[in-house]
């Protein structure tokens, strides 16, 4: 019967890795040697010799240059690989030099406790998640983890603006960003029903109002309670004839139903009459002036039933000219603004950009004669209707 007798690592065993560690060192710091008096080509011959890679060859002459000046037997207890470790980057330097600071024998659990001294403490994690990396001033960065959907909506939307509009992943984001506090503010609203796809991922904030019909129509015919004394003002070619408001009078019922100009001591004023005959009214206007003429004075029920009396169509075309009523307003309000500045106001940019938006608002210091303005601290000169005054 043959017996087989194990015997567990002693510190004997142990021990003997001193002789490894003194061979290496010994090698190592010859090795550095050669490298330093030898020419490249014997040098280079030498090393092939050995059959090593370059990156072999390179860590045990950094042994030996780390350690040259420190007596071998001083280190042969530290564990081999744990050498080659500490002498691998100079993010280990400090533990070298610990190493060469020391008196007497080094042990290997003295070198592992100059290591564990290197370790950064982990930073505690911030009381509420956070996308910003760095510094908490114009140096930190947004860092947006990675997004992943089932559908990739996200994704493909950022990826389909990249291609077709040939703006960068920040873009995008930075104007969905601010597409969203500007519905916050209230710039924007919902006025119709959302694609299923873009309500499951807005969810109930973006929800159109609900209310009823009557509500609806009230709001939808603003024709005359909010906007009309704004929009009033906006006239076209065809609004010079169209007289005031007090002169504008409904025929007697008749087919035409025709809004007629005349004295108003003689003729009633259009609120006097029926809802039927202003819905007919409201049917042959072409001007948004035309249509508060005859709305302007009406109580709420009349406006509210003479609405309601119209056809889709007609609701439609109504809705048509007060928009291009509110846009012609507008331009020419920006128009006005944009004229009446000179050289020494104080005007707000519109499209500044982000890098000079803290230096808001700027001094016109010339204005070109071809509508452009040099403001005070910015090299281009900008667009005239791109300012206002502060």
């Amino acid at each position: 019967m043959i017996t087989t007798t194990y015997a567990s690592v002693s510190l004997y065993k142990i021990d003997t890795l001193d002789n490894s560690a003194y061979g290496i060192l010994e090698f190592a710091r010859a090795l550095f040697a050669d490298k330093q008096y030898l020419p490249r080509a014997d040098f280079n011959k030498m090393v092939e010799s050995f059959g090593w890679s370059k990156e072999i060859v390179r860590s045990y002459i950094k042994l030996g240059m780390a350690f040259i000046d420190v007596e071998i037997s001083k280190l042969v207890t530290i564990e081999p690989r744990t050498l080659f470790k500490i002498t691998s980057s100079k993010r280990f330097a400090s533990v070298v030099l610990g190493i060469k600071n020391a008196v007497g024998h080094i042990t290997q659990q003295f070198v592992q406790n100059l290591i564990d001294g290197l370790k950064v403490p982990r930073a505690s994690l911030p009381d509420k998640p956070t996308i910003w990396r760095g510094e908490k001033d114009t140096s930190r960065t947004c860092v947006i983890p990675p997004i992943k959907e089932d559908d990739q909506y996200t994704g493909t939307s950022i990826q389909r603006a990249m291609d077709d509009e040939k703006i960068t992943a920040q873009r995008f984001v930075r104007e969905a960003a601010a597409f969203r506090e500007a519905f916050k503010y209230g710039a924007f609203k919902l006025v119709g029903e959302l694609p299923p796809h873009l309500k499951a991922i807005l969810g109930l904030e973006y929800e159109a109002p609900m209310s009823s019909n009557n509500d609806s129509e009230a709001q939808a015919i603003t024709l005359v309670e909010e906007t009309a004394p704004d929009v009033e003002v906006v006239q076209t070619a065809s609004d010079v004839q169209a007289a005031p408001h007090n002169n504008f009078i409904v025929n007697k019922v008749c087919p035409e139903n025709k809004i007629k100009n005349e004295q108003p001591s003689t003729i009633p004023p259009a609120e006097s009459y029926s809802a039927a005959e202003i819905a007919a009214l409201l049917c042959d206007c072409n001007t948004w002036s035309e249509i508060t003429a005859i709305t302007l004075n009406l109580d709420k029920h009349t406006r509210m039933e003479s609405w309601l009396m119209l056809s889709k169509e007609e609701k439609n075309r109504i809705h048509e000219i007060k928009s291009i009523a509110t846009e012609a307003k507008n331009q020419n309000i920006t128009t006005d603004e944009a004229a009446s500045i000179k050289v020494g106001d104080i005007v707000v940019w519109d499209n500044c950009y982000p890098h000079l938006s803290s230096w808001q608002p700027f001094q016109v210091q010339r204005i070109e004669i071809n509508g452009f303005v040099k403001l005070e601290n910015v090299i281009n000169l900008i667009p005239i209707e791109e300012l206002k005054l502060a």
